[in-house]
């Protein structure tokens, strides 16, 4: 089906004002992991956790807001790699503010980066890094909070990690890295799924999300992984209609044919999936119906963007997919729905194919 467009233009932004210099952080090696932060925060600390460089608090009997330095150095410890895992349960030790009495129980799952540099002197980009799941379990009653921590067990995460030694070492680059001394041509380890980007919990299962590939499914208490679950497999696919006019319909002849050529390299050489499950996914709770969508793998070099949505009950059975052809090359990351429409707020991007392989070394 053609997607109808609706063009939006946004109102003139302000010119951005560059933040004061941050200044250097002060390093305390000698005790545990912390950070301090303004009144009213809450500071928690895991008794095993490594140690790492502290920042220093706000002066004593002041209330500091948040600030471009205080948010610089945050964002500079987001990227530090966690070299161990949390198997059992352990309880947080709050040191500072409160829990609420009436905060609710139950468990909070967050997957995202975790790993950014090997044990061979290769970082890759943090949307490279393998996924590092979390949990804490909030029991409200007695105010008490339980973590655990686990790597997601895909398939690049096996390939990458001895598990005797625990030792990393990079193969797959990754579609934003260069590993060190590797090269881009001839490295058909592309598309790493790290299941790092979005959990999802449905019809009692758990899922790790990964923004161009199947998920994987985890065991809620354990946080072991169950392995690779192709939710769309069973689909069928919804033929996407194609414009009427001569021009048109030659274009679209055109983009098919090169679909065709592209397909066997995509899907054979660089292990591609035809259709790459995108990881963000909306719950319909009036329907209770679980809605995700998918793109297709050829698009990410043609001059168009195919999207198929599809919408499951909590069984996972397939209950309605549609595909949708928008005649341009997007960028999409998050979307949203109403009773009757899909929507994608599509970024339009131009493909620079020469510069791209210009790149390469």
């Amino acid at each position: 089906m053609q997607a109808k467009a609706c063009h939006l233009l946004p109102a003139k932004l302000p010119a951005a004002i560059s933040p004061p210099k941050p200044p250097p952080p002060t390093y305390n090696p000698s005790q545990p992991t912390t950070v301090s932060r303004s009144v009213g925060a809450i500071s928690i600390t895991a008794p095993t956790a490594p140690t790492a460089p502290q920042i220093s608090p706000p002066v004593k009997g002041t209330n500091v807001p948040d600030d471009a330095v205080t948010a610089f150095w945050d964002y500079q410890f987001l990227f530090v790699s966690q070299r161990a895992e949390t198997t059992k349960p352990i309880s947080l030790r709050l040191v500072d503010g409160a829990l609420p009495l009436d905060f609710p129980s139950g468990t909070y799952y967050l997957t995202g980066p975790g790993l950014f540099s090997d044990d061979h002197g290769s970082t890759v980009h943090p949307l490279d890094g393998h996924g590092y799941l979390r949990t804490f379990k909030v029991d409200g009653a007695r105010g008490k909070v339980e973590f655990m921590a686990k790597y997601i067990e895909t398939e690049a995460q096996a390939e990458e990690r001895d598990p005797a030694t625990g030792e990393w070492r990079f193969t797959h680059r990754g579609p934003f890295s260069v590993l060190k001394g590797g090269k881009m041509v001839g490295n058909t380890k592309v598309m790493k799924n790290v299941a790092n980007t979005s959990v999802l919990q449905w019809g009692g299962r758990l899922f790790c999300l990964w923004e161009g590939g199947d998920p994987y499914e985890i065991e809620a208490q354990t946080l072991d992984t169950v392995g690779r679950f192709n939710v769309v497999a069973s689909g069928r696919m919804s033929a996407p209609e194609v414009g009427s006019d001569d021009g048109e319909r030659f274009r679209g002849d055109f983009l098919d044919l090169a679909a065709q050529i592209l397909k066997p390299l995509l899907y054979g050489v660089f292990k591609m999936p035809p259709k790459r499950l995108l990881s963000h996914y909306k719950i319909d709770v009036r329907r209770n119906r679980l809605l995700i969508m998918s793109c297709n793998a050829e698009d990410m070099l043609l001059p168009r963007s195919n999207f198929t949505f599809y919408e499951f009950d909590c069984n996972f059975k397939l209950l309605q997919s549609q595909e949708f052809s928008i005649p341009d090359h997007l960028m999409i990351h998050d979307w949203a729905f109403t009773d009757s429409h899909y929507i994608l707020f599509g970024n339009r991007i131009k493909l620079d194919v020469a510069g791209k392989f210009s790149t390469f070394n």
